[in-house]
């Protein structure tokens, strides 16, 4: 793949996360009271244990894309700034907080703070659905013909994110390890 073709991936990554993000805007809905402390044992280099519970469930989805050349640990808490700012509208909200989290910042971890209900793999995969669907409706997606390969996997990827992480920040993680065919 081109360098120039890298080049734009990375800002369509940006684009599809940050800007049209804030047009999904959903009403926020706040936990009241959430409880819970530290786990006793932590992986410093993953975040596990320390920024969300131990991964409930666990998948391996098929990435295409590399990681771009010099993308490193603040252009990931970059990213995750950015969309944080996107999704921060006062009082609307798509309801998750990012956060690029281990040792190098290679952890995606999305907390999602959109219900009061028990957090299971589907509604995790839905949340990545719903990245994936803004991601592919991206004009720069679409004009570079990636509209069915470019998913928030490899969105992820192509920033040189090694996990994917949903979690509800209690005791639900749905962990997707971005490993590149």
């Amino acid at each position: 793949m081109s360098s120039r073709k890298h080049t734009a991936l990375t800002t369509i990554a940006m684009v599809a996360s940050c800007g049209a993000l804030a047009a999904c805007a959903v009403p926020v809905t706040m936990h009241a009271g959430v409880a819970g402390s530290v786990a006793a044992v932590s992986d410093e280099t993953t975040g596990a244990g320390l920024y969300y519970p131990p991964a409930s469930s666990v998948e391996t989805p098929n990435i295409l894309f590399q990681q771009m050349p010099g993308v490193g640990p603040q252009q990931r808490q970059s990213f995750v700034d950015q969309v944080n700012l996107a999704v921060g509208i006062p009082g609307r909200s798509v309801p998750i907080v990012a956060q690029a989290v281990g040792a190098n910042r290679e952890t995606l971890v999305l907390l999602y703070v959109g219900g009061e209900g028990a957090m299971t793999t589907y509604l995790a995969r839905g949340v990545l659905a719903r990245l994936t669907a803004v991601t592919r409706s991206a004009p720069a997606i679409q004009e570079m013909g990636l509209s069915s390969e470019f998913d928030a996997y490899n969105m992820a990827a192509v920033l040189g994110f090694g996990r994917i992480v949903v979690t509800d920040g209690r005791a639900f993680a749905h962990q997707a390890n971005l490993r590149q065919n």
